[in-house]
């Protein structure tokens, strides 16, 4: 079967074999699901690339909808949910699933934090046989057929329960990081569109930034001493279980974070490569 043909059939819905044992994991009928579920800006997509004859994804099926229940079930309304897909790369090899370097893969999609780059065309100043030409194209090339590889993380490791759970746990939780991270540095946001769990350390950032960072932006040697400060506290609090020194900690470690922001900033702006 030809490339051209594959890739006509996978646009199209199919009745495709599936490795499947839960209602937790949806199987990948049509490259327009795919993306469409991938480019959700309110949700993380887990992705599972796998062939029928590969001895490795018949061992991973079981633990993939496990993980898939896991995480269904035990989520609560703080969490950003998941979506659980597996691709069948024997109908989408030519198209979702080249330069794999095995099977199976697994990948974590982070949610859509910016518009799709979809080009603007005008139809109307075209000749008819462009039009078409166009459309043709389109269809088998959509331009929303578009996924930022920055948004996407690929899991190494074994492939068990605990360890797929780790994946997306630091994944998540750097993510969520991140992002309140660049919140507290947009002067335009608050803290209330926060989730309810982030919003105590959104106030707590907010608040470093304004009294202490904005003080040191351009003091080179304040920012190493800060610094210093923040991880000799960690160091000495790290063995204390208490809940009240946990949350110290927490703040502590955003504090770390948003310094690491404030010295990129620097670097990439000043040339600071000592910092």
């Amino acid at each position: 079967m030809s490339n051209f043909l594959v890739s006509a059939l996978s646009i199209c819905s199919l009745t495709i074999p599936a490795l499947a044992y839960s209602d937790d994991v949806t199987m990948v009928k049509s490259i327009e699901q795919y993306y469409e579920t991938c480019n959700k800006n309110d949700s993380y997509t887990m992705i599972k690339y796998y062939t029928s004859w590969c001895q490795h994804c018949k061992t991973l099926a079981p633990v993939y909808e496990e993980l898939g229940e896991l995480f269904t079930k035990n989520a609560n309304e703080d969490d950003i949910p998941i979506n659980f897909l597996e691709v069948n790369c024997e109908f989408f090899g030519p198209t979702l699933c080249t330069d794999l370097p095995g099977f199976p893969i697994i990948e974590l999609v982070k949610p859509r934090t910016h518009s799709l780059n979809l080009p603007q065309v005008d139809l109307s100043s075209m000749k008819f046989y462009e039009r078409l030409w166009y459309r043709i194209k389109k269809w088998f090339h959509d331009p929303k057929w578009q996924l930022d590889p920055s948004r996407v993380v690929r899991f190494e490791g074994s492939r068990n329960l605990k360890s797929l759970t780790n994946f997306i746990d630091g994944v998540r939780n750097k993510d969520s990081e991140s992002r309140l991270v660049e919140q507290i540095f947009d002067d335009s946001k608050d803290c209330g569109d926060e989730l309810r769990s982030q919003q105590s350390l959104c106030k707590a950032g907010k608040e470093y930034y304004s009294a202490t960072l904005s003080e040191l932006y351009q003091d080179m040697d304040g920012l190493r001493k800060e610094r210093l400060r923040l991880e000799r506290l960690v160091k000495q609090n790290m063995d204390d279980p208490s809940e009240d020194t946990k949350d110290k900690l927490k703040i502590i470690r955003l504090q770390l974070s948003l310094m690491s922001y404030t010295e990129d900033q620097l670097r990439s702006t000043t040339g600071h490569d000592e910092l």
